[in-house]
């Protein structure tokens, strides 16, 4: 397997398990922290989901869907809400229903697709930003795969944390569907 293939397949499981993860969430659960201070399923869904957004968008040179596809909108958010880094002003910001959540996740991730679409194993050692020649394009993509991954993994931890019955959705860690 090529690393572009690596990549595709890690982050299309991931999206698999998240998506999986939030089926039949309630808006108590998406909106729930274990203590005051923590994120919510609602909260990390979105921050990760702009964040893929913006990095997708940024590789694609195009405006991140969040503007130019009006999710800002669907969030009730202005257009400028917080960045994603931005963990003080977003836990200011409301989260919207889930159905929401998960159709901007998916849109960021059909534009992650588009992008890699366009890769050659070849291009990973390319700085899409010459002035910061270490940020090359597989350690962004790298870093897309690990930053999406660990917070599949605090989203299914939250799961448990309010229904102990909850576990890991059956099948989604085993085999891709065909594409």
């Amino acid at each position: 397997m090529d690393t572009v293939g690596f990549v595709s397949q890690g982050l299309q499981q991931v999206q698999i398990r998240l998506i999986a993860s939030c089926v039949g969430l309630t808006q108590e659960q998406v909106l729930w922290r274990p203590l005051p201070h923590a994120n919510s399923i609602g909260f990390i869904l979105w921050h990760m989901t702009r964040a893929e957004d913006n990095r997708a968008a940024s590789l694609l040179d195009k405006a991140p869907l969040w503007k130019s596809q009006g999710w800002f909108e669907r969030f009730g958010q202005p257009v400028n809400a917080p960045d994603p880094g931005d963990r003080a002003g977003l836990l200011a910001v409301p989260i919207p229903a889930l159905d929401v959540l998960t159709g901007y996740s998916e849109a960021a991730y059909r534009q992650t697709r588009e992008f890699l679409s366009s890769v050659t194993d070849d291009d990973m050692e390319r700085a899409p930003d010459p002035s910061q020649p270490e940020r090359t394009l597989g350690a962004l993509l790298r870093h897309m795969v690990t930053h999406k991954n660990n917070h599949q993994g605090q989203i299914d931890y939250i799961r448990g944390l309010q229904d102990t019955d909850w576990d890991l959705p059956a099948g989604t860690g085993v085999e891709l569907p065909p594409e």
